[in-house]
């Protein structure tokens, strides 16, 4: 399975360079000189990977970015701009698209592919969000009086072994409050995986070439 890729890039040195830096079968190329028709190719069709220059025609590559990282699957895309040696980048622009990389020009073509192919691959086996622990959804059972002494007092004089229905409902609220300290445990667990995950997402450096 080819990985679908697509350039953003006005100079015909900066569309070849990359075409050659990511041959088929094992990468699928579209190229655009123009940032609006790159959107449009982008929309019509989810890409594994976009590599854009920061200077183009109609969106800039700011734009084109922005709109990567604002649609629905915008994250789980490989976003790289490609910089000329002695071009000035908005930092401020480039941030706000949190992309993965970018890439400097001229660039080693196997190295670009290595980068490409690692960070799609890295997108793709990253785990989704675990689900909110799932409510019970049988009928509550009935609640034990509320305390043992309470449910003595209540046992009619003469009538069953109050021995026994004392160390009953003993279990019964060790049951109900291992039921109840089991469910805080997962709930608390799932939180801090969620934290513990976002912060990784945002903990990966952005790449330079």
């Amino acid at each position: 399975m080819s990985y679908k890729v697509i350039i953003a890039d006005g100079s015909p040195y900066g569309q070849k360079a990359a075409e050659l830096a990511l041959p088929a079968p094992e990468f699928e190329i579209a190229v655009f000189s123009d940032g609006l028709e790159a959107i449009e190719a982008i929309r019509d069709g989810r890409p594994d990977a976009v590599l854009t220059a920061l200077a183009l025609a109609s969106k800039d590559g700011y734009d084109v970015a922005a709109f990567v990282r604002a649609g629905p699957e915008g994250r789980a895309i490989a976003l790289f701009y490609l910089r000329g040696a002695f071009e000035p980048i908005d930092t401020r622009r480039a941030a706000e698209t949190d992309p993965d990389g970018i890439v400097q020009k001229p660039f080693d073509g196997e190295t670009v592919a290595m980068l490409v192919r690692e960070t799609i691959d890295r997108k793709k086996e990253l785990p989704s969000l675990p689900e909110e622990p799932a409510l019970e959804t049988a009928a509550e059972p009935p609640r034990p009086p509320e305390s043992v002494t309470a449910a003595v007092l209540a046992a009619p004089d003469g009538t069953g072994d109050l021995e026994k229905k004392v160390r009953g409902l003993v279990r019964e609220e060790i049951r109900n409050s291992r039921s109840e300290l089991t469910t805080v445990a997962r709930e608390i667990i799932s939180a801090e995986f969620k934290k513990l995950l976002v912060e990784e997402l945002k903990g990966i450096d952005t790449r330079k070439i």
